[in-house]
């Protein structure tokens, strides 16, 4: 690995930092890859506008990472456009936020280009293929970012990402077959790697003192949802599910927050916890739950239903084709994400019969190595290689 990967640059959407807790899971694929042995640099670039509708303060441009294991590592945040879909202004957004970013790419040298989804190749592959980098993309895509991204793709850009991309890592069956089916890729230079965590931290542990703070009771029955308050992952369809059932011993964690400036409300019995929490304390909640609830609607791959994989919690989810890949009837019961009454079934299902619970909860957890973001990172790693040769 160090013979050929001796430095990578990542191209993220988002970055941590404190009180800024985004794309944590890039940050621990980072971490894992630095701790390798591999300098690793971080291109995440902030919107001017976004900040000031927002109303808050820009990242500083370049600050410092450290690993777990105290190795330091560089940040850059340059300052980007954005005005959605405002076509007048997409040249000059598009020409701006480009030369951003290679300019941190041209004092910052890497052997490896990085681009964390398939938008964050696009300002950087001229670049790449004029100086002759090659680019790895990660497709983690979601929702239709995929088909809103080709959509707007020229036959430029199509023949010059083909050249300048060596290789893509998805995280799931479903993008694979996207990439190949919109051109984006060939077969033999995508592989599949679903998403992992950091299982030193996301495992079962006993979390009885929490349970007192929280109120939970021997006889309660807790369902956990984690994720974004919005309609795509269905916190709302999964309170409508517990209206529906109404049991009292029924509690129920929903743990995310809505985005900002987007109203969306919904409500049932039994909540002991509707709001954020910090992701150091996440691995806590979720050892307090029986079962993980997310009738999400689209995914590339969710680390949310991984890091309850990797707890043990059996899941109800998604019957979608993005869930193939780490869901199926061993550890899950997956549901049209649409249908209140069957999510309100599937629920009513595992409370009822423990045994079921149980087998699931085993079957997860003889399987926690799996899930391993440190075995995800020397697959990745070994992928790269094999496509330097």
């Amino acid at each position: 690995m160090k013979d050929k990967i001796k430095s990578m640059t990542f191209v993220v959407n988002d970055y941590p930092a404190d009180g800024h807790l985004m794309m944590v899971f890039v940050q621990q694929l980072v971490h894992v890859i630095v701790n390798m042995g591999v300098k690793v640099t971080v291109v995440a670039p902030q919107s001017i506008i976004h900040a000031m509708v927002r109303g808050k303060k820009l990242l500083p441009k370049h600050s410092q990472g450290i690993t777990e294991k105290g190795v330091k590592y560089d940040i850059y945040r340059p300052y980007i456009l954005s005005f959605g879909n405002r076509h007048f202004f997409s040249y000059i957004v598009s020409w701006f936020n480009k030369h951003s970013i290679v300019s941190i790419l041209k004092k910052t040298y890497s052997n490896i280009l990085y681009a964390h989804f398939w938008s964050n190749a696009i300002p950087i592959y001229e670049y790449a293929l004029k100086n002759n980098y090659p680019i790895f993309v990660a497709c983690g895509e979601g929702d239709n970012a995929l088909e809103d991204l080709t959509n707007t793709m020229s036959d430029k850009m199509y023949k010059g990402l083909l050249s300048a991309v060596k290789g893509v890592i998805s995280v799931s069956t479903e993008n694979k077959r996207k990439c190949i089916k919109y051109g984006l890729v060939l077969k033999r230079n995508i592989e599949v790697y679903p998403n992992c965590v950091n299982t030193s931290i996301f495992h079962k542990f006993d979390v009885t003192n929490l349970k007192k703070q929280l109120g939970i009771n021997k006889d309660d029955f807790v369902i956990i949802f984690v994720g974004g308050f919005i309609p795509r992952k269905g916190p709302d369809r999964v309170a409508k599910a517990i209206e529906k059932l109404n049991d009292s011993r029924i509690k129920v964690l929903f743990i995310g927050k809505a985005f900002s400036g987007y109203a969306y409300k919904f409500n049932c019995k039994g909540i002991i916890h509707k709001g954020p929490v910090n992701h150091d304390l996440l691995p806590q909640y979720l050892n307090c739950a029986d079962v993980f609830v997310l009738p999400t609607q689209k995914e590339g791959c969710c680390n949310a239903i991984v890091e309850a994989l990797a707890v043990g919690l059996p899941i109800i989810s998604s019957d979608g084709a993005f869930n193939d890949d780490i869901l199926d009837d061993r550890n899950s019961i997956r549901v049209n994400p649409n249908d209140v009454d069957a999510i309100a079934n599937a629920i009513k299902r595992l409370k009822e019969d423990s045994i079921l619970c149980k087998q699931m909860s085993e079957y997860s957890l003889s399987r926690h190595e799996e899930y391993s973001i440190v075995g995800r990172a020397k697959k990745i790693l070994d992928f790269i290689n094999r496509k330097m040769i």
